[in-house]
């Protein structure tokens, strides 16, 4: 994740320091309880695996007593190969366990909840397919194929190791085939594989996927393997083209969208809707052009998710700015600046709160003082083109059945003002 290796410089409010020394420790400990676990697992799979052998063998043939070992050392082999399978199958659900508890605390918030779901949805899905392939398809396949080759007068005798072999393969590329189908959908509904990260993501998931069978089916068994990669390509490449971001997913700015400031640099800026705790109303971030992400926040001083969440969505989007509407970005921790500060991106705030202490009631013109107030910046925007800026936004919310009227800080003074519901404060010194 990126997240692991960016981690190390950004400081989050969630985050714990720990020596490399106590990672290692967590890590032997959690390795070793998993390796007692696979034992023991491998241990109960021996105890049963004749048994289990002979009823599934009987399950898969097509019919009575045409089963024979032809050679007794590929039988051995599969026998522990299948015991092997067993023993991690079972062992699963504590080496996903453990994988999650020691890699959540290096991953954003977003990560982990993917994690965490591929994790859970992957587990359940690949044993349902896996379960449903060996006691249902299977041996439906090897009845159809006794019946479609049956010839009169002749008695069928297949090998008992060629069968379990086709069976275990089918199943690991199965497992193989759809986790990386589910790991595909989840990256995408969550967000994660969005713009530069989308190709990076695909070549990992196409790599690790294709790597594993390649080292796990047989040589002999190549027209599976060309199959079960055509597979993974086919349906990993449409889960990350049809599926869309779903609602858990961070707020994302498209990769050309953004602000050109007088030196013509891109500058990518995320405006916070914050409530400053209730003292503040909603701004209308959803209002905003396109070329800013409104992004909205509680009590951004007071809670450290919100600030780990608005730390995450700089990191992703890249952005250059981020703006706070409803104060002056002075009560933040100074921690949160410093993690900005790393990801070279400006904090500023504009205050609104004191703005809006102002108003009788609720302003009629929702967003229009947020757009006023930002078109009255200087940075990144031109300053000599403050008016134009200004005008446009007027020009805007004119199309609206609400009337508005401006009242400009050259004219009056803060000190006792009071803006009525369709009254619009804007800055001109």
């Amino acid at each position: 994740m990126l997240a692991l290796f960016v981690g190390m410089s950004l400081n989050l409010a969630s985050d714990n320091e720990a020596t490399v020394q106590s990672h290692l420790d967590e890590l032997s400990i959690r390795l070793g309880r998993v390796l007692a676990i696979f034992v023991l697992m491998m241990i109960f799979a021996w105890n049963w695996i004749d048994t289990l052998l002979s009823n599934y063998l009987s399950l898969l043939s097509p019919c009575l007593d045409c089963i024979a070992v032809y050679s007794p050392t590929e039988w051995v082999s599969l026998r522990w190969l299948t015991i092997l399978l067993f023993g991690i199958c079972l062992t699963l659900p504590f080496f996903f366990r453990e994988v999650f508890a020691f890699s959540s605390p290096g991953m954003m918030s977003h990560e982990r909840k993917w994690f965490k779901k591929l994790l859970f949805v992957g587990s359940f899905s690949i044993s349902s397919i896996v379960l449903t392939t060996s006691l249902i398809v299977l041996p439906t396949w090897f009845l159809a194929a006794e019946d479609a080759g049956f010839i009169e007068g002749v008695t069928p005798s297949y090998s008992a190791a060629a069968m379990l072999e086709l069976a275990l393969v089918i199943c690991y590329l199965e497992m193989i085939v759809f986790l990386s189908i589910i790991a595909a959908i989840l990256l995408r509904r969550y967000g994660i594989a969005e713009g530069d990260e989308k190709a990076t993501w695909q070549l990992r998931l196409h790599g690790v996927a294709i790597f594993s069978m390649w080292l796990i089916v047989p040589s002999e068994q190549d027209t599976l393997l060309t199959l079960g990669i055509l597979a993974e390509f086919i349906f990993v490449e449409l889960s990350f083209s049809k599926i869309n971001r779903g609602r858990y997913a961070l707020p994302i700015l498209k990769q050309d969208q953004g602000v050109l400031d007088e030196e013509a640099k891109l500058r990518r800026i995320g405006i916070v809707d914050c409530s400053c705790a209730g003292a503040c109303p909603k701004m209308g971030v959803d209002l905003l052009p396109k070329y800013l992400l409104g992004l909205e926040s509680e009590a951004l001083c007071l809670n450290h998710l919100e600030r780990d969440m608005l730390i995450e969505t700089v990191l992703v989007n890249k952005l250059t700015d981020v703006i706070i509407a409803g104060c002056s970005s002075n009560p933040l921790p100074e921690n949160f600046k410093n993690n900005l500060e790393y990801l070279d991106c400006n904090l500023r705030g504009m205050d609104l709160m004191n703005i809006e202490t102002l108003r009788e009631g609720e302003s009629f013109n929702e967003g229009m003082q947020l757009q006023m107030s930002l078109a009255s910046l200087s940075d990144p925007w031109l300053y000599e083109k403050r008016k134009e800026r200004q005008k446009s936004v007027s020009n805007n919310f004119k199309e609206q059945k609400n009337k508005f009227r401006i009242i400009s800080s050259e004219d009056e003074k803060t000190f006792g003002l009071t803006l009525a519901a369709n009254e619009i404060y804007r800055l001109d010194s």
